[in-house]
């Protein structure tokens, strides 16, 4: 297998910087700070036409982890639950419920299927176009890995195959609730519909971190195996 490369899974580093950043985010909304961009959400996203000149389309998609099987239903009820209950009050004053629903998915780790990524289509498009002719698609995170002694640039790629969702799909109904947990915060552009998801079933991730060509090792101390991109 070439290095920097791992197949059907998104390694644990990469996972544990796409769920700490989520949660830095919450607690920075908890916090009231202001919202900075939020990368680890924000993959560039890039799909295939064959017929056009310019045969890759790419967009920024809103990109989330995904429970594992055994407990997709129990987050999507506890989503929704609070979402009712903050639609009969101010919205400001259900931040913190629905920062709470969040935390207990996102504050497990090893509840998330490290193999599965998932996202809502708003315009309907070129990208769902695109997918429904050719269902790949890869993914593009680029971002920092902050610690108490440390900043780390990290970047990675997802290739996958896509799985156009309908509303009946569970996986959908996941998806439309994390969503509107948060649908009328300031960081969102309010949408009156989503049509369709997307399903992304990771065949292979590949690293595309920055490295000083002075690196003498193989791998830092959060198990990055440093490659060329």
């Amino acid at each position: 297998m070439q290095t920097g490369v791992t197949l059907n899974t998104i390694p644990s580093g990469f996972l544990e910087w796409l769920a700490s950043s989520r949660i830095n985010f919450l607690n920075e909304m908890r916090e009231g700070n202001p919202m900075r961009y939020f990368s680890a959400h924000l993959p560039v996203m890039s799909t295939w036409n064959s017929s056009s000149p310019f045969p890759v389309n790419m967009t920024v998609k809103g990109i989330g982890l995904i429970p594992r099987t055994e407990h997709l239903q129990s987050y999507t009820d506890v989503f929704e639950s609070v979402i009712a209950e903050a639609s009969a009050m101010p919205w400001d004053e259900s931040l913190y419920k629905r920062i709470e629903a969040m935390h207990k998915l996102y504050g497990y780790a090893g509840h998330f299927d490290p193999a599965l990524l998932g996202g809502l289509e708003i315009f309907g498009g070129k990208t769902l176009g695109n997918l429904r002719e050719n269902p790949s698609a890869s993914l593009l995170y680029a971002g920092m890995m902050h610690t108490a002694e440390t900043m780390q640039y990290i970047s990675f790629q997802v290739n996958g195959e896509v799985e156009i969702l309908d509303r009946e799909n569970p996986y959908y109904r996941f998806l439309l609730a994390s969503r509107k947990l948060f649908e009328f915060d300031r960081f969102h552009i309010y949408q009156p519909d989503y049509p369709w998801g997307y399903l992304i079933k990771v065949i292979e991730a590949r690293d595309k971190s920055p490295w000083s060509k002075n690196y003498k090792h193989e791998q830092n101390n959060k198990g990055f195996t440093r490659t060329c991109s």
